[in-house]
């Protein structure tokens, strides 16, 4: 396989054989693997109690007579502890801490379970006792869900413990069967949970690096599909969203059997603008009036678009007539009060918008082009009566047909 070949690129993930990520993706790996492993421990302590009773009853049956009572007495706190760490794993409020109770209670048990031997004189009874030890390591490292760091503290630390005190306040120990059990499957048991830190270190990484693709990859689609949508240069929706709001709201009003207003709005003489204020001032100038426009669409179905060139469109679901002409008239207001400058319009001397207004109830009879055909027609008269106006479309009026009577047919 080549070099050039991305398959044979590997994926370094920092940290990870060390157990230690950065700080910031540490900290974040922490907070998931204690949330993990306290979901876990909360089923995993039935399972932990129901080993122990089996290992303590085994034991029971097989040690010598004299010495069950001491020893069941002293063993007896390694169940009280994996009960108390696994009620203190079903109060949720406390899952933070699930590192501090349960490494505290691995260390104890652990500690126990090492300084038991270390009271029992009888030599079969002694290899017996070491079986908890095997026991407590086991657990320790295979089911408690602790990091390796935090095993591997309780464990060691827990034995050290466990050791002195069969040491300063019992007979001593055999180091020899100690060796053989503690120290073997402690070896064991931190391979193990190496082993395990490292593939859920790897998962997590996986993991994340998969979200944020995911993140990335719906941020550039919904950029990509605002972009489709959205006018680069003024920020209003184009013409591609207006046609679908417009198909949309046209339908919808149909079944309503309400008024449908739409208004084009063109800015006058705008191609002297450009020719002498320069093509930068003019987008400029539109920038503005986008701006302003954007103020006319505050209910759920308005819109605002910029229909091309210097011409906008505003759409208006459920706005008779009248409404309509008051909206034209602040829109022309609206713009004057801007005071752009404009010196190749002679009127006014500044930038001014002429608006043609339409107004119908969608039916069989008519289509959205019909409408938009129609605002269309008003803009024409807007800027034919001078331009800075509005004109409200008004449908020419029916021509009846009248036949011609007999007798106008008998004197002509």
């Amino acid at each position: 396989m080549s070099d050039t070949d991305p398959r044979s690129r590997r994926v370094v993930v920092p940290g990870v054989r060390w157990l230690r990520f950065p700080r910031r993706l540490e900290g974040e790996y922490r907070e998931y693997q204690c949330q993990e492993a306290v979901e876990s421990f909360r089923v995993n302590a039935f399972y932990i109690l129901l080993l122990y009773m089996l290992l303590i009853t085994g034991i029971y049956a097989l040690a010598p007579e004299q010495v069950r009572g001491w020893w069941l007495s002293t063993y007896i706190w390694v169940g009280i502890i994996v009960l108390v760490a696994g009620l203190l794993a079903q109060v949720r409020a406390l899952d933070r801490y699930f590192p501090l109770y349960a490494g505290l209670g691995s260390f104890l048990a652990v500690a126990v379970s090492v300084a038991i031997p270390g009271f029992i004189r009888d030599s079969g009874s002694v290899q017996l006792a070491h079986v908890s030890v095997i026991y407590a390591l086991v657990i320790v490292y295979a089911m408690v869900g602790l990091r390796f760091t935090v095993a591997s503290l309780a464990g060691w630390g827990g034995g050290l413990v466990g050791a002195l005190i069969a040491e300063k306040l019992g007979q001593g120990l055999d180091w020899q069967v100690l060796h053989r059990t503690y120290t073997g499957i402690s070896l064991l048991g931190m391979f193990l949970c190496y082993s395990t830190e490292v593939r859920d270190r790897l998962l997590f990484f996986n993991q994340r690096q998969l979200l944020r693709q995911q993140r990335r990859t719906q941020a550039l689609a919904e950029r990509l599909h605002r972009l489709s949508r959205e006018d680069s240069l003024t920020g209003l929706a184009n013409r591609r969203f207006f046609d679908e709001a417009f198909d949309r709201e046209w339908r919808r009003c149909k079944r309503s059997r309400q008024p449908l207003t739409v208004m084009l709005v063109d800015v006058d003489r705008f191609k002297a603008y450009n020719d002498h204020y320069g093509h930068l001032q003019g987008d400029l100038c539109l920038q503005k009036l986008a701006a302003e426009f954007r103020r006319y669409s505050r209910r759920g179905g308005d819109l605002v678009a910029r229909f091309g060139g210097e011409e906008f469109v505003l759409l208006y679901p459920e706005t008779d007539e009248v409404e309509a002409q008051q909206l034209a008239s602040r829109l022309c207001r609206s713009v004057r009060s801007l005071a752009i400058p404009h010196a190749d319009n002679p009127e006014m001397q500044e930038v001014t918008v002429s608006v043609g207004a339409a107004m119908m109830i969608p039916g069989d009879r008519h289509s959205a082009g019909d409408l938009l055909e129609a605002a269309d027609r008003a803009l024409y008269l807007a800027k034919q009566g001078g331009r800075d106006d509005w004109r409200m479309y008004e449908a020419p009026p029916p021509v009846r047909l009248v036949k011609e009577s007999k007798n106008d047919e008998g004197e002509r």
